[in-house]
């Protein structure tokens, strides 16, 4: 299975990181702090999508709204699941990620063992 972490927070992408791997031995992680770099990968290789994408939405050059708008333009939808991971309790943020059809859920920060075995099963 392969994860990306999209995240500007480093300690945020470290205990996303930890809790994956503690809970999966099989488990491709790969990390991004800007989310164009995470976009531009995805069209650049239309062939090795993530099965999961965890995605902050408050960054900064790019969002993770724009993100979502990245791929939706971009007609990138190869099967994965996004989970949006945010500090965010704003109710209106989590109705505007149920408009995108390839988001699967909306995590709030911090992670826990709990909620990563539930998006691997």
């Amino acid at each position: 299975m392969r994860v990306f972490i999209i995240d500007d927070n480093q300690i945020d992408l470290l205990i996303s990181r930890k809790l994956l791997l503690k809970n999966s031995a099989d488990i491709d992680v790969k990390e991004y702090s800007q989310a164009r770099l995470a976009l531009d990968d995805m069209k650049a290789d239309q062939e090795e999508h993530p099965d999961i994408i965890l995605l902050d939405l408050n960054m900064p050059i790019m969002d993770g709204w724009g993100f979502l708008d990245g791929l939706k333009d971009a007609q990138i939808q190869s099967g994965f699941k996004v989970y949006v991971l945010t500090s965010s309790l704003d109710d209106r943020d989590r109705t505007r990620a149920q408009n995108y059809q390839m988001v699967e859920g909306y995590l709030t920060k911090p992670l826990n063992d709990m909620v990563i075995q539930g998006i691997l099963q």
